[in-house]
């Protein structure tokens, strides 16, 4: 559909001596006609004079008129013109279509479509415009003529993208506005119907911060086997958000918990004086471990760990690692910090990659689709960076990633194998993180039930939130809400910013 917009520009308005001069400029013009051409008397009488043509009238002031009367003259052939008036129209850039032929679309001729897609080029690659991209045109309109003078379009939530020029006869120049982006502090808690990622679409939390709390509980869930109908998460984040409420680039998690088979698994963003980050539970023990026990997102386990009848080769034969069944391109992470020993395609691994982690430690990961463009053997990755994509590559019935865990160069059960805990707080550190924990609940609980009372009709009574329950107790009312988003007003408090300062090292500690 194309919405059009018109703006009419006024017109000078005409002097009574103009007036006047006109009016003689059309006795005088009709003096030229041939006496001996009754035809072309007749068609002249039948002319009114917004008809009469420009060129006509110009020429007939010339013949007779003298100088000043001729200016005078001219002035009001140019406002016999029709006013100029700007029309804004909005189209669309169809499935198959450059921008070129979109504005071919729109009757902009190629001369003038050519420099506005080179001053565009200066600016944006229109490679990379999508089907279905809105751009609002600009045209001055004159009469049935009309002539482009701008296009505006945002290829994404962040970028506005302009192209224009102050008349028909300037050139084109682009130009890029970012939009600004603010953020905001928002918590949401969620019961489990299906899968943590359709819990998370129903509260309207972002993908990435969905991905990002798949890889903080990684070390300690396996989401395939624990994530059961009925649990439930809870989680504050921060997200930058665009004038329009779009949520754009990577939310941070502040706080998170899993309620998981009746246990509760509370986590807390740490920043430390010297800009490390890290998560710790309640007790102030890090999550961090060793290795991921689940390297890709929103994946089931398909194959375990074990003896089993092979699908293609049809015997029975030693399955040594775990197969977790995604759809092709969705990412896998590195499972630990390490060096990659090996990238490329390898027999029936198809695309494989081995990470070695330490002495004794490594994994592997196999049948992706593509690579990490940006890996190489001998590169160095840290724990949850995306190395590669799901596939089907090499000796596979499907897509899926083999994933197999090897102690000393011998694959063992990723799932069984016992990671080592991560560091744990003590001393000012831990007393400093118990006070920071205190206050991201109180804020938690304070923006669901700002938001449960503006769900409530008018007149109703609102019932307060339990903010002083133990850590792991329920919340009263709090946890009856099944899918809740509740933005925080103003700034961010940054009393919540959790900030310990690490104790220095002595000298030959």
């Amino acid at each position: 559909m194309m919405r059009t917009r018109v703006t009419s520009l006024r017109a000078p308005a005409l002097t009574p001596l103009i007036v006047v001069a006109l009016l003689g400029i059309g006795v005088g013009a009709h003096g030229f006609l041939a006496k001996n051409d009754p035809a072309a008397e007749r068609r002249a009488a039948q002319q009114t004079p917004a008809a009469t043509t420009a060129a006509a009238v110009t020429a007939a002031i010339s013949s007779v008129m003298p100088q000043p009367l001729q200016q005078a003259g001219n002035q009001m052939v140019a406002a016999l013109a029709p006013p100029a008036i700007q029309a804004t129209r909005e189209a669309e850039v169809d499935e198959g279509q450059t921008f070129a032929d979109m504005l071919a679309d729109q009757g902009v001729d190629d001369t003038t479509a050519d420099d506005a897609m080179n001053a565009l080029a200066a600016v944006y690659d229109l490679r990379k415009l999508q089907a279905g991209q809105d751009v609002t045109l600009t045209f001055m309109r004159s009469g049935n003529n009309e002539t482009l003078t701008g296009a505006v379009f945002q290829p994404d939530d962040m970028h506005e993208i302009t192209v224009s020029r102050t008349d028909a006869a300037a050139p084109f120049k682009g130009s890029v506005r970012n939009i600004p982006v603010t953020r905001q502090r928002l918590a949401a808690e969620v019961t489990i119907r299906s899968t943590l990622y359709e819990a998370g679409d129903r509260a309207g939390v972002p993908h990435s911060v969905m991905a990002a709390l798949i890889r903080t509980y990684a070390h300690d869930v396996d989401f395939q086997r624990d994530i059961q109908p009925g649990d439930s998460f809870e989680i504050l984040y921060d997200q930058p958000m665009t004038a329009k409420g779009h949520a754009v680039g990577e939310g941070t998690i502040i706080y998170a918990a899993l309620h998981v088979n009746g246990r509760t698994r509370p986590v807390f963003r740490a920043t430390f004086s010297d800009g490390t980050v890290d998560y710790f539970d309640e007790r102030g023990q890090s999550i961090r471990r060793a290795l991921l026990r689940t390297p890709v997102a929103a994946a089931r386990i398909t194959s375990g760990f074990g003896m089993r009848m092979h699908p293609l080769l049809g015997y029975s034969k030693m399955h040594k690692g775990v197969d977790f069944g995604a759809p092709i391109g969705t990412p896998i992470f590195a499972a630990g910090d390490g060096t990659i020993e090996e990238i490329g395609f390898k027999n029936g691994y198809g695309r494989y990659i081995r990470i070695r982690h330490n002495g004794s430690m490594g994994t592997a990961y196999a049948h992706m689709s593509r690579f990490n463009a940006n890996l190489y053997r001998g590169s160095r990755v840290h724990q949850g960076e995306v190395i590669g994509y799901v596939g089907m590559s090499g000796r596979a019935t499907g897509p899926h990633l083999h994933f197999e865990v090897l102690m000393n160069s011998q694959q063992v059960n990723p799932m069984s194998v016992k990671m080592p805990a991560g560091r744990m707080l003590d001393g000012k550190l831990l007393a400093t993180f118990k006070d920071g924990q205190n206050r991201i609940r109180q804020e938690f609980a304070t923006l669901l039930n700002a938001h449960m009372r503006a769900q409530q009709p008018a007149g109703s009574k609102s019932v307060p939130v339990n903010t002083t329950a133990p850590a792991g107790a329920p919340q009263g009312p709090i946890r009856r809400e099944t899918a809740s988003l509740a933005p925080a007003t103003g700034m961010i408090p940054t009393s919540t910013t959790q900030t310990v300062t690490k104790p220095a090292t002595r000298r030959g500690a």
